[in-house]
């Protein structure tokens, strides 16, 4: 698929002077930044438009292709078309396509399947987690809006309507909730992403671990504390999975200010 892709990339930039839009779909892990990647200068239009494909082709940070006059740029990001400040110049937007819920893995060379949990639907077909029935003291709870307790936890997800959380309320110190991973992964690197929210003055700790079959589980990340009212990413952490290991995000519960709020799960099928 990649090979027809490039083709027709190059089809359009060498044979015609018609644009068309090609739309990678989840393809970098910052979804809402642009960023300037490269420039690429030259007098050739044809040749600078095949040097842009050839550079975004093997950058797995490159989402995008704009052409502008006599340069490029490759762009991280699938934000509305970019417009010079000279309103004269618009650059024009090349993007590769793929079906819903899928992006480009340059690696496989194919559009893939995304896993995400943005916790919008309810099941969720794309997500990749789901609770942890038997060795936890409770349940993450999707929410709406503010948590119950008025002194702890976001006041909105991060995007769109419903993120999860622990609700400290309930729980006793030291007790914790769970979501582990559901489905079998092929043997190779991941990179998980995510949002986090911990605001409370008896904050707990947020953990991300993995568990080989029975053996105990090995921390990959964690938080603990008061990390301010705010909603923060967590740009990238690797994971090396097969289809005997799981992925678990734990919450333990401190004191009763401690709602830890999760939102926007993505794991993509390469390192960070």
């Amino acid at each position: 698929m990649a090979r027809e892709v490039i083709l027709v990339l190059f089809s359009i930039f060498y044979g015609t002077e018609q644009c068309e839009n090609f739309r990678y779909t989840k393809d970098v892990s910052a979804p809402n930044a642009i960023q300037i990647i490269s420039n690429v200068s030259t007098e050739s239009v044809n040749y600078l438009r095949g040097s842009c494909v050839s550079e975004c082709m093997s950058n797995i940070d490159c989402n995008a292709i704009d052409v502008c006059g006599t340069y490029c740029r490759l762009i991280r990001g699938w934000d509305s078309l970019y417009t010079e400040q000279n309103v004269a110049t618009t650059c024009q937007r090349f993007q590769i396509e793929c079906a819903a819920g899928q992006f480009y893995d340059r690696a496989l060379e194919r559009c893939v399947a995304h896993d995400y949990c943005d916790f919008e639907a309810d099941p969720e077909v794309s997500c990749f987690l789901t609770e942890d029935l038997a060795d936890d003291d409770g349940d993450w709870i999707r929410n709406t809006g503010p948590t119950n307790t008025g002194t702890t936890g976001p006041n909105a997800a991060r995007f769109g309507s419903f993120y999860k959380y622990m609700d400290s309320a309930p729980m006793k110190r030291n007790e914790v909730v769970t979501m582990i991973s559901s489905k079998v992964f092929t043997a190779r690197s991941y990179c998980l992403t995510f949002y986090y929210h911990m605001s409370g003055s008896q904050m707990g700790d947020l953990t991300v671990s993995t568990q080989n079959g029975t053996q105990s589980a090995v921390t990959k990340w964690t938080r603990s504390g008061n990390q301010g009212d705010v909603w923060i990413q967590v740009p990238g952490i690797d994971l090396k999975l097969d289809s005997q290991t799981k992925i678990l995000i734990t919450a333990k519960r401190d004191g009763n200010a401690a709602d830890i709020a999760v939102d926007l799960f993505e794991l993509w099928p390469y390192p960070c």
